[in-house]
């Protein structure tokens, strides 16, 4: 095992099985099917299991609370693509790698079934449902160790493929920079889906003045620009935008959904989100 996959796996690790468990991420909670109570809600749980017609009754929200029936499947996509290839403090591709341990590992410590795929215009490498640390090793490997350069990503059809390759209802958890736009209502309807997207400050906010040779990293073509504040505060204003109508997408099908920079600690970002 490379040098840089040992050090993922060695922070990793530490954080979901160290001494301090109030530090760890949430396990996974999935949705039961086994009706168990009710409880007055509480802020930040799931509204999809406010009771409504108790809490019309009551006139205060109540939650349904399921007993895990099953396992739950866990299903973690590496979307793969040449633009993962940049970082001004770390590579994305590595960024996204760790997130896919920690996945892992959460996942294993809850005692469910991962499984990882990497897809770019098609599947790349598919790991199957496993309950064994080897499986996060061997993707974790798999992440690090791709030649993304000159590959181009499609989420779409990724999410396309999922939703007929997963047929068993699954925790699903996209790995991307979500640069293109993305329809992912029909996945979201199927599965509890959640987007992760992994960025570079500096390709938000670049701060370039002046001619530069720049190289595409999907296609692999130089681009000679001259680039000045104006054409940067186009490039800005255009990414926000397709942010903006990312996350609006997002919230309008119910997938959870969290930014994280390569200067940032996944750890933290991810504890957020499953909570």
């Amino acid at each position: 095992m490379k040098t840089k996959a040992k050090e993922i796996l060695i922070k990793t690790r530490r954080r979901l099985f160290g001494p301090n468990i109030g530090n760890n991420i949430s396990t996974f909670q999935g949705n039961g099917l086994d009706f168990a109570e009710l409880k007055e809600y509480t802020y930040g749980e799931d509204v999809r299991k406010i009771n409504w017609k108790v809490t019309a009754r009551q006139q205060k929200p109540y939650v349904n609370v399921f007993n895990e029936e099953r396992e739950l499947n866990i299903v973690a996509g590496f979307c793969v693509s040449g633009s993962i290839w940049f970082g001004s403090v770390r590579q994305k591709q590595e960024v996204m790698a760790e997130i896919l341990a920690l996945l892992g590992f959460a996942a294993l410590k809850n005692s469910d079934r991962f499984s990882s795929l990497f897809f770019d215009e098609g599947l790349v490498r598919r790991f199957k449902p496993s309950k064994s640390p080897n499986t996060v090793y061997a993707a974790l490997e798999e992440a690090l160790g791709l030649e993304v350069l000159g590959r181009k990503g499609d989420v779409n059809a990724f999410a396309d493929w999922l939703l007929h390759a997963v047929r068993e209802r699954s925790i699903v958890l996209l790995i991307g920079d979500f640069l293109e736009s993305v329809d992912l209502s029909l996945l979201a309807a199927r599965h509890e889906l959640y987007a992760i997207v992994v960025r570079d400050r500096f390709e938000e906010s670049p701060e370039l003045w002046g001619e530069y040779d720049l190289l595409d990293p999907v296609s692999g073509r130089h681009h000679r620009l001259d680039l000045d504040e104006g054409t940067l505060a186009a490039w800005r204003r255009e990414l926000a935008e397709h942010d903006r109508r990312f996350t609006e997408h997002c919230l309008k099908h119910r997938v959870g959904t969290t930014k994280i920079y390569t200067d940032e600690d996944p750890f933290l970002k991810l504890r957020e989100l499953l909570k």
